[in-house]
């Protein structure tokens, strides 16, 4: 299964699907700063594993929209952006 790859100015999320050992899936999302070395990335699993891919896929996809948008947040906080 490949990777997809979120971007915002300052972050790269990473999804990832793996199987698990019980023949389930979960999605898998590493986030880290742009310019910093990715393996240094932040690993976050779903929450729970699924009965496909797919359905693995968009919950990766659904965490990964959150946590870039809590960076942008984030962000905004330290540069005084309301």
């Amino acid at each position: 299964m490949d990777d997809e790859v979120c971007t915002t100015h300052t972050h790269v999320a990473r999804l990832r699907v793996m199987k698990t050992v019980s023949g389930r899936y979960r999605g898998i999302v590493h986030v880290h700063r742009i310019g910093e070395d990715p393996d240094s990335s932040e690993e976050h699993d779903t929450e729970g594993d699924f009965a496909t891919d797919v359905d693995a896929r968009d919950a990766a996809r659904t965490l990964a929209c959150s946590l870039l948008d809590e960076q942008i947040e984030a962000h905004k906080k330290v540069q005084g952006i309301d």
